[in-house]
């Protein structure tokens, strides 16, 4: 803002330099550097103007906001603002079609202020503006801006150093120059000067119409009562995100000083459920019950002091309630098998399990609900798990994990019922063939017999046969229901499918038919 309501920014006092050089240059011929520079001011200028624009902008929004919590007492002052704003409005949109006109009558209707070529033409601003229908489109121009002035210092009344100000920005009176001639204002603006220089000027008036606006609306903000709550205690605060902070995250806390009134605490309710009110906070209480994110909305109202109507202001909270839990690590057992799905259940105190991330190397993970299943790649013999997660919005990596790999155990060969020793002839000559069982493995893990030898004495001579599957061929039969009471009999080179694919020769089963 300018004004001696505001003082001016770095920035405007260079451009107000400029713009009286320039203007003191006008008088002499003008080069293609002068014009160069007129255009730069004009640029300029509109560049601030701009920057005026944003900070009016967000005055309104105060206002509007103002106006909405408490409109006894803003609403007057809210409805003069919004007569302040369309005022410039217009009187800025005025200008900027004079600015047009100028470019429309010196270089044709597909141009306009941004673009325009005849810069140099010192003829077009005069005539339009001062020659033409006897100079009534200068004279208008003038006049609005004097009504806009008035308008502005009319609403000012009672500050003189804004009213001054304003009469100083908006100022359009004629001068006398050296000779004691009286000099127009029109003249000073359009006469003899190139039109890049009119079009820098004419900018100059639009950012003085922003800026004599945000001086007003500056004005008109601060005489509003905005301490209408009264206060009788200041408190430091600490709010803090979150009490459980993990290594390598960030401890995150907003520190301020409360005020409040403890004449006139607010009423806090949740869930229609009112709460009691210690110095001005509501004790919020509630079991919990189960797991999860939760959350909550707070309702808070106090009087206005002004027309002791009840204000509500809404607050949601949130947390998340976990399982207690506890980890323990079996060190010298973190191991994973070939060939199985190795199932982990992976969590971290205070996170989310949708935060979470995972990886690995050494092994696949599949995610089945809560648990990831590891299968371990062929060749590997370990596999390294990482975990990150984001704690209140930071990401976080946990220590990596590291699991041996190892081969599935050996199983046991078996026929139904025995894995060695005495078989009862009625139970030998019912049997399919032979099984590889794993016992006590914390796995249920099935293998696939691919072949084995029947060895059976025969005249005093060893006899084998082999399948190449998991039952006794036809032939091995025969052999079976030969067999004597007390004579031995051997299943042997017993080679089974491993879950990894891979294939193993297990033990002999040595036996006697019962």
């Amino acid at each position: 803002m300018s004004g001696g309501n505001c003082p001016e920014t770095p920035r405007q006092k260079m451009i107000g330099m400029m713009y009286m050089m320039l203007t003191a240059m006008l008088a002499l011929n003008v080069s293609g550097d002068l014009l160069n520079a007129f255009d730069l001011v004009d640029k300029s200028i509109k560049s601030s103007t701009k920057n005026t624009e944003v900070k009016n902008r967000t005055a309104y929004v105060d206002f509007e906001n103002a106006n909405a919590q408490n409109p006894a007492k803003v609403g007057e002052a809210f409805a003069t603002v919004q007569k302040v704003k369309q005022a410039a409005d217009d009187l800025y949109e005025y200008v900027r079609g004079v600015k047009n006109e100028l470019v429309h009558r010196a270089d044709g209707p597909e141009f306009d202020e941004d673009n325009y070529q005849s810069k140099s033409n010192q003829d077009i601003a005069a005539t339009v503006m001062m020659v033409e229908n006897g100079g009534a489109k200068g004279e208008e121009l003038r006049s609005k801006i004097g009504e806009y002035k008035d308008f502005l210092k009319g609403i000012a009344d009672g500050n003189d150093v804004l009213v001054g100000a304003l009469d100083v920005m908006l100022a359009t009176k004629d001068t006398v120059d050296a000779d004691k001639v009286k000099v127009s204002w029109q003249s000073q603006n359009f006469e003899h000067i190139p039109l890049a220089a009119s079009m820098a000027l004419l900018s100059n008036m639009q950012s003085t119409v922003r800026n004599a606006e945000a001086d007003v609306v500056q004005y008109l903000y601060s005489s509003i009562d905005k301490a209408s709550f009264k206060f009788n205690k200041i408190e430091p605060l600490i709010i803090a995100k979150s009490s459980y902070v993990l290594q390598g995250g960030s401890y995150e806390a907003d520190i301020m000083l409360a005020a409040y009134d403890d004449t006139m605490e607010p009423v806090v309710n949740v869930a229609g459920s009112e709460l009691r009110v210690e110095a001005g906070r509501g004790k919020y209480v509630v079991p919990a019950s189960s797991v999860g994110q939760k959350k909550y909305t707070a309702d808070l109202s106090i009087p206005d002091p002004v027309s002791g109507e009840m204000l509500h202001y809404n607050v949601v909270g949130e947390y998340e309630v976990a399982q207690p839990m506890v980890t323990v690590a079996p060190v010298k057992m973190n191991a994973m098998y070939r060939g199985l799905d190795n199932p982990l259940e992976i969590s971290a105190p205070g996170i989310s399990p949708s935060d979470l991330k995972v990886s690995a190397t050494g092994c696949t993970l599949t995610k089945q609900g809560a648990i990831y299943n590891a299968r371990p790649n062929k060749d590997s013999k370990e596999a390294v798990i990482t975990v990150a997660g984001t704690v209140n919005g930071k990401a976080i990596r946990f220590p990596q994990k590291t699991f041996r790999i190892y081969r599935v155990p050996n199983p046991t060969p078996k026929l139904p019922g025995t894995k060695g020793g005495r078989i009862p002839k009625a139970q030998l000559v019912t049997v399919n063939g032979p099984r590889a069982e794993l016992e006590d493995f914390v796995f249920d893990v099935k293998f696939e017999v691919v072949s084995f030898d029947l060895t059976v004495k025969q005249g005093g001579f060893d006899v084998t046969k082999t399948s190449n599957s998991s039952k006794f061929t036809p032939e091995q039969k025969q052999m079976l229901q030969k067999i004597n009471r007390g004579q031995k009999f051997w299943v042997e080179n017993i080679k089974v499918k491993f879950p990894d694919g891979s294939t193993n020769s297990l033990g002999t089963l040595s036996l006697i038919c019962d």
